[in-house]
């Protein structure tokens, strides 16, 4: 309830489904923000769910452009890992 990365296009709270089999970061070019792969990383103090860039073990864990949150780096996989991408979610459509 408190992850605030992807808002507003994905409100805290809402269910996602992952596939646990694409967990490589992919850099291929996409339209639009819904294109995007979203992915699921477990940190070794949370949750996150986010876009990534990854640039050799740092991965840069990025925000909706509208999220009150800033972009921060990690080393992979010292601080975490990816468990998969985003394939499917349920949100709550009021708070």
């Amino acid at each position: 309830l408190n992850d605030r990365m992807m808002h507003p296009l994905l409100r805290p709270g809402s269910i996602v489904q992952i596939d646990p089999l694409q967990r490589k970061i992919s850099h291929s070019e996409w339209a639009s923000e819904s294109d995007r792969p979203i992915y699921f990383l477990e940190l070794r103090y949370s949750y996150e769910c986010c876009w990534c860039f990854q640039k050799g073990k740092d991965v840069t864990l990025v925000p909706h452009p509208l999220s009150p949150c800033g972009p921060r780096t990690i080393r992979m996989p010292d601080d975490g890992e990816v468990l998969g991408q985003v394939v499917g979610v349920a949100l709550r459509l009021a708070q």
